[in-house]
């Protein structure tokens, strides 16, 4: 059933007894098309021309911004399933494929998921890095550089960052510096000069990060944690979504799943979140639940016109 969120964006919750055809309806009812429509001239209407003099003077129209659509999705079924328990790695890497086909992603984040990064055919992926944690650009996606490393601190936490150049170019942004990220539960320490030596100046104001920030919406953009600025830097977030509790199977509290971009202009479409997965089968101790995120970005017309 579509919720809002505090954010009033269109939050889809998905049950997994009948996810195809819970997946089908919720993505038709709930697809929020920021197109303008117009409208067909009846075979029965008079089109011919107006005399000159009985014409009004119609201002002069402006053609609408052009607009990039990306979507995101990440998941992490968490170490007891999708590192230690081979039978429940392999369920979840099935899962996990399945999962990002229903979400029509471009850029992808795996975390503690073992096999992930090469588990999406034709997809272009970082190594896997800290617990686990890997980033996945679509087909059409060009990789220019790669990296990851450890977020300190609180034990081990990954990072994975792709340099990428998009399919369809972004306003202001030759390049996106794109992250899967898994800080621990306390102030992020280090991990911005990884960023930094993959990216360069995209990260200042072309970045997309997914995963599981380990705070809410507003830790990532302020407050103690202030998570974006000390592991991206640059300009601050444009929006942090979900805002939603997402974690943790058995017990649910905690609004840790988040997709966040710093480029400006962008704007949320809409979101989806998934129940969890694979509870009829394994124990899924601390399992996360999967997160998609449609949004959109200005296109860079000079260089697609």
């Amino acid at each position: 059933m579509g919720e809002c969120d505090a954010q009033g964006m269109v939050q889809l919750k998905l049950e997994p007894a009948s996810r195809n055809a819970t997946t089908a309806a919720a993505n038709e009812s709930t697809s929020l098309a920021l197109t303008s429509t117009t409208e067909t001239p009846s075979p029965h209407r008079n089109t011919s021309a107006t005399p000159e003099h009985d014409m009004a003077t119609a201002p002069p129209t402006k053609e609408p911004p052009l607009q990039v659509s990306i979507s995101t999705f990440h998941w992490e079924p968490h170490w007891q399933c999708a590192e230690s328990d081979s039978a429940c790695t392999a369920a979840a890497l099935r899962r996990f494929e399945e999962l990002v086909e229903e979400s029509g992603a471009d850029i992808v984040g795996a975390l503690e998921l073992k096999g992930a990064s090469t588990s999406l055919s034709g997809w272009s992926s970082s190594h896997e890095y800290e617990d686990d944690v890997s980033v996945m650009v679509a087909p059409g996606w060009q990789v220019l550089k790669e990296g990851g490393g450890n977020i300190c601190c609180d034990g081990q936490r990954g990072l994975a960052v792709l340099l990428v150049k998009p399919p369809n170019p972004v306003s202001n942004c030759e390049t996106l510096c794109v992250m899967a990220v898994h800080p621990g539960h306390q102030p992020i320490q280090s991990g911005q000069s990884i960023v930094e030596s993959v990216c360069g100046d995209a990260r200042v104001s072309c970045a997309i990060a997914v995963g599981d920030w380990n705070v809410d919406a507003a830790g990532v953009a302020g407050g103690s944690f202030d998570s974006w600025h000390r592991l991206v830097g640059g300009n601050p977030p444009s929006f942090v979504v979900p805002d939603t509790e997402t974690c943790c199977h058995p017990s649910t509290c905690c609004k840790f799943d988040h997709a966040v971009t710093n480029i400006f202009g962008a704007e949320v479409v809409k979101f989806q979140i998934w129940a969890y997965q694979l509870t009829d089968e394994f124990s899924m101790q601390e399992e996360h639940m999967p997160v998609s995120v449609h949004f959109t970005v200005p296109g860079d017309v000079a260089l697609t016109s």
